[in-house]
């Protein structure tokens, strides 16, 4: 029977949210120089596991939790949305979190083609 819907095709994610301030826009880029998406959703903060916490003292009101088997497991405060996106973007792709301001890892050096390693045989 034809419900009048398409259920094949997911929805599209919604559009990420304009960065809240000079941080966060420096943290969309950091995550754009590693090769990161920041995951968004339709939370009050934009992106997926990341809820703004206005009643949170201090500066850092933005919450990031995920689940993990089933419960919510709590990953920390930050100072923007955008700051925690990060942090989940580089969680998910296993890369090293304990440091958010740590530069990436440099890239590794490109293979050598046939011609270089020829004239490197010679």
């Amino acid at each position: 029977r034809d419900t009048g819907s398409d259920l094949t095709t997911p929805p599209p994610p919604p559009p990420p949210p304009e960065p809240s301030s000079a941080a966060g826009a420096e943290a969309v880029r950091q995550a754009e120089r590693e090769g990161l998406t920041l995951v968004t959703s339709s939370s009050n903060s934009g992106y997926k596991g990341v809820r703004y916490c206005p009643k949170q003292n201090g500066s850092k009101k933005y919450k990031l939790e995920v689940s993990v088997g089933g419960k919510k497991v709590f990953l920390g405060y930050f100072a923007t949305a955008e700051q925690a996106a990060l942090f989940y973007a580089r969680r998910e792709a296993g890369r090293d979190t304990s440091d958010l301001t740590a530069p990436p890892p440099p890239p590794p050096p490109p293979a050598p083609s046939s011609a270089a390693g020829a004239e490197a045989v010679r």
